[in-house]
C-alpha cells in the first residue's frame, strides 16, 4: 500500500475523525467495493462491502460484530457490515479492517478474509477496552485533587472521601464540603455534566465544582502521564492502598497494558478554579426539570455542557488552599 494511497489513515487522522462527533464515509477499494465508515458517535469503525454467501463467524469477540444491512438508494443489494469498537484502540481496529480489504482484493472470500484478520489481531479483540479519552482526562484530574487532599487532610481521609470516577455521587465527599471535579483539554472551561443530580448538594454540605484545564505535552515538554500519576498516588499510600485499587479496578484499569495504552503527557494549562454551586450557578437539577417538563418522572437522563470561562469563580474551601486560584486569600 503506497504512502500516498488516499485510503491510508494515520493514528493522528483517525483520532481527529473520532473526535469530530461526525459519521464519515471513505472509499477503500473498487474491486470489490469496500467503504470505511468512521462513526465518532459510537466510537466505531465499520467496513461495508456487497453481501455474498460467505458469512463470517465473529460471535466469540466482544469488540466486533457482523450484520447484513440493506443498501439505501437505487441499488438495493444487501451489504456486509463488519464493525469494530475502537474506543482506545483506533489504529489497531483500522488495521484489522484494512487487512480484510487486502485479503478481499487478493480474491479471498469474505469469511476467509475475516478469519485471517482475526487470527492476526486476536489480542486486540480479546482484551478489555482501555479507558476512553474522557475517562483518562477525568481520572488524571481527580488524582490531582486527591494528591492535594492527601496533604491537606491526610492520606487515608482523602482516599475515603474519594468516591471514584464511576460513582454517581460527587467525586469527593468530605466532612464539611463536597467536591465535583471536572477536567478539560479545551482552551475554554467547558465541562460536561452527566446527570441532573451531579450538581445537586447533598445534606447541609456546600458543593463546589472544581474546574481543571490541562493540555497535551510532548515528551520534551515535561508533564505527566496517567500511569505516572497513578504510580505517584500509590507511592504515597500505606494501609489504604486497597481503596484506590478498587476504584481503578471498577474503571477497568490494567497495569500490564497501562504504559502502552496511556502515553499522553499532560501539563496544567491554568490554575484550577473552584465554583460554589448555589442558586446562581448554571446547573440543571430535578427541581428545574419538574418546573418546565410535564411528567418529569419520564425524563430518565440529562446531560449538558456548561462554559465557565467567563463566570466569576469563588473562594475555594479550606481543603483546597494552595491548589485553586485565589484559595489562599484571607478568610473571614
Amino acid at each position: 500500500m503506497a504512502a500516498s494511497d488516499p485510503r491510508v489513515f494515520t493514528s493522528e487522522t483517525l483520532s481527529d475523525f473520532l473526535a469530530s462527533g461526525l459519521v464519515t464515509r471513505h472509499a477503500l477499494s473498487k474491486a470489490p467495493r469496500c467503504e470505511l465508515v468512521i462513526d465518532a458517535v459510537r466510537k466505531e469503525l465499520r467496513l461495508e462491502t456487497p453481501a455474498t454467501e460467505s458469512v463470517p463467524d465473529v460471535a466469540a469477540y466482544d469488540r466486533i460484530r457482523f450484520d447484513v444491512v440493506d443498501r439505501i438508494g437505487d441499488d438495493a443489494a444487501a451489504l456486509f457490515q463488519l464493525a469494530v469498537d475502537v474506543d482506545g484502540a483506533a489504529y489497531e481496529g483500522y488495521s484489522l479492517l484494512m487487512s480484510v480489504v487486502d485479503q478481499l482484493e487478493d480474491g479471498a472470500t469474505f469469511r476467509s478474509a475475516v478469519d485471517i484478520a482475526l487470527a492476526t489481531y486476536r489480542d486486540l479483540l480479546s482484551r478489555a477496552r482501555g479507558l476512553s479519552d474522557e475517562q483518562q482526562t477525568g481520572l488524571f484530574g481527580e488524582l490531582g485533587v486527591l494528591l492535594h487532599l492527601m496533604d491537606s487532610v491526610g492520606e487515608e481521609p482523602a482516599l475515603r472521601a474519594w468516591l471514584g470516577p464511576e460513582n454517581e455521587e460527587h467525586d469527593f465527599v468530605l466532612e464539611d464540603v463536597d467536591l465535583e471535579v471536572k477536567t478539560t483539554l479545551g482552551e475554554r472551561r467547558v465541562h460536561v455534566i452527566g446527570s441532573a443530580s451531579q450538581l445537586s448538594a447533598t445534606g447541609e454540605r456546600p458543593l463546589y465544582l472544581v474546574s481543571l484545564q490541562v493540555t497535551k505535552a510532548g515528551d520534551a515538554a515535561g508533564g505527566e502521564t496517567l500511569p505516572e500519576r497513578v504510580a505517584r498516588v500509590r507511592q504515597r499510600l500505606g494501609r489504604a492502598t486497597h481503596l484506590i485499587e478498587e476504584h481503578l479496578r471498577r474503571l477497568g484499569w490494567d497495569d500490564d497494558r497501562a504504559l502502552s495504552l496511556y502515553r499522553r503527557r499532560y501539563l496544567q494549562r491554568t490554575q484550577p478554579r473552584a465554583y460554589l454551586v448555589d442558586e446562581d450557578f448554571p446547573a440543571i437539577d430535578h427541581h428545574d426539570i419538574a418546573s418546565v417538563v410535564s411528567q418529569p418522572e419520564l425524563v430518565l437522563a440529562v446531560s449538558y455542557r456548561i462554559d465557565l470561562t467567563s463566570l466569576p469563580w469563588t473562594q475555594a474551601p479550606a481543603v483546597l488552599d494552595e491548589f485553586c486560584e485565589g484559595a489562599s486569600r484571607d478568610r473571614a
